[in-house]
């Protein structure tokens, strides 16, 4: 009998160390990715996808897209810890962190693309016929507001200006009418795979909390049945 219970005591630590090193043992994966890029002469690690999986326990996934100047490339998901998931799940599809040719690096949420408005060698103002300014690429580097999903949206000169305000508060910038991130009316466009899962996710849960709540008020019906029964006797 008590090498049943030291055995069941060892098998009982065991367990709650792992349950302990599974919740605290996530490292930042940004700054692993940081480390890795940090002799790349630009570079932008974007958040391009999210998820979480489990019923009982649940487990938390980024996926993330690196993107030097016109090259990107998406990396497998990584499993992250539910309170740096939690801090960054406003920030779908924007960069959270970047480093600019001129070697700056910021790890302030943008939306990507942003570090290289203003600077001339890749483009320059030009005035629009309402008489403002709007950033233009130059020709060899017109695939970058491809690549960087901005088709179809401009940049002006005051939607630059909000940025540097953000940027320089160390705040992070949605875009001038809050179109990026996760909750933008942008990223919901170029990403429905993510918000079609989470909207089965949600159907989901909703559908086992009625299953659960159904079944305890099934049980409750049938132990009140079973009391009157013994009461009539």
């Amino acid at each position: 009998m008590r090498t049943f219970h030291t055995s069941a005591l060892v098998f009982s630590l065991s367990f709650l160390s792992l349950i302990i090193s599974g919740c605290g043992g996530f490292s930042n994966p940004v700054e692993k990715l940081q480390k890795e890029l940090a002799q790349e002469k630009e570079y932008a690690i974007i958040l391009n996808d999210m998820r979480v999986q489990g019923n009982f326990v649940s487990s938390y996934y980024h996926q993330y897209r690196i993107d030097k100047g016109e090259i990107k490339n998406i990396r497998p998901f990584v499993e992250v810890s539910e309170t740096y998931y939690k801090k960054n799940q406003p920030f779908l599809g924007m960069a959270l962190a970047a480093k600019t040719p001129d070697g700056k690096v910021t790890t302030t949420p943008f939306p990507n693309g942003y570090q290289y408005v203003g600077n001339s060698q890749y483009g320059q103002w030009r005035q629009n016929d309402r008489g403002g300014s709007m950033w233009e690429f130059y020709g060899k580097y017109m695939l970058m507001s491809q690549v960087m999903n901005w088709a179809g949206f401009g940049m002006s000169r005051n939607h630059y200006g909000s940025y540097n305000n953000s940027r320089m508060s160390g705040q992070p910038f949605f875009g001038a009418n809050k179109q990026y991130g996760t909750n933008g009316s942008v990223t919901k466009k170029q990403k429905p795979n993510f918000y079609n899962r989470r909207a089965a996710q949600k159907v989901r849960s909703q559908s086992r909390f009625r299953n659960r709540v159904s079944q305890r008020m099934g049980r409750s019906k049938s132990s009140f049945r079973s009391r009157g029964m013994r009461f009539g006797k």
